[in-house]
């Protein structure tokens, strides 16, 4: 495969609301088969987001991926996060993974959570690569072809540190990292291949595009996220969402002339942006 797409998606998501308030579960799972039947046709690899979001609750991204799998027949990669789970449930996840004959499952070590209780934050692992690692054996006991996909944070990979956890990821048989926060316009791009290149990565990681909808937009996902948005997409975003579009455009256009092994895609929800950003 020549330049791979891995395009993320939500899972079927519904309000948390109070206990009278109705869940139309049918309803939100024919609309999330929809939106990823959309979404594959620009894509080679659909990725489903484990949400956060308190003022939600979702179809876990593992019961979504299995759903695709028996009811359309559609592969996706679901986001198994390490934290909350201890070893037994983490690996209990990836083998009911490997049960679905996927061809990629991304490992994700989570953000921790405001603490809820005493297993809030637990993991079973000391590190994602160790959890990869674990991961990595059971896929070769079960003789399972499945590949893995990992996180990597590129604006730390000036720090020896970071470049020592993304190479740790690799060597547990991470088959790609997928990069944040995102490569918003030339200058990003600039530096996030000068990092990538000095560490050694640059064959092994998937630049990120992001699209964002405005001044606001841009300022909030900041906060959120806890990124450092250059000045040049504040800048872009003044203009409005055509320049917002055109420069994502721009970008994905230039990740693939480099000979980036890919690029990695938000949809935050709408997965109409595949179409807009990678057809």
């Amino acid at each position: 495969m020549g330049f791979l797409r891995v395009v993320e998606i939500f899972p079927p998501l519904f309000p948390s609301g109070s206990g009278e308030d109705r869940i139309h579960l049918d309803r939100g799972i024919k609309r999330f088969i929809e939106q990823a039947q959309d979404a594959r046709r620009f894509a080679d690899v659909l990725l489903i987001a484990d949400i956060k979001n308190p003022k939600l609750v979702e179809l876990s991204p593992l019961e979504a991926a299995a759903i695709l799998k028996e009811r359309a027949r559609l592969e996706a990669a679901p986001v198994l996060v390490v934290r909350g789970l201890d070893r037994r449930r983490f690996l209990s996840s990836v083998l009911r993974g490997l049960s679905l004959e996927l061809g990629y499952l991304m490992l994700a070590w989570g953000d921790d959570l405001p603490a809820r209780g005493p297993s809030s934050n637990v993991r079973g692992f000391s590190s994602l690569a160790q959890a990869i690692s674990q991961a990595s054996l059971l896929r070769q006991r079960a003789k399972v072809p499945a590949k893995f996909l990992a996180p990597v944070n590129v604006e730390l990979l000036a720090s020896p540190g970071e470049v020592a956890r993304a190479r740790a990821r690799l060597r547990a048989q991470a088959e790609y990292l997928l990069a944040q926060p995102p490569t918003t316009d030339p200058e990003t791009l600039d530096r996030h291949a000068k990092l990538l290149r000095e560490a050694g990565l640059e064959d092994r990681v998937l630049l990120n595009v992001f699209p964002f909808k405005d001044s606001e937009d841009a300022r909030e996902c900041e906060a959120y996220f806890g990124w450092r948005l250059p000045k040049s997409l504040h800048d872009t975003a003044q203009r409005g969402p055509r320049a917002l579009f055109k420069a994502e455009r721009e970008v994905v256009t230039a990740i693939r002339s480099l000979g980036f092994p890919g690029v990695y895609l938000n949809t935050r929800g709408t997965p109409t942006v595949a179409e807009r950003l990678l057809s």
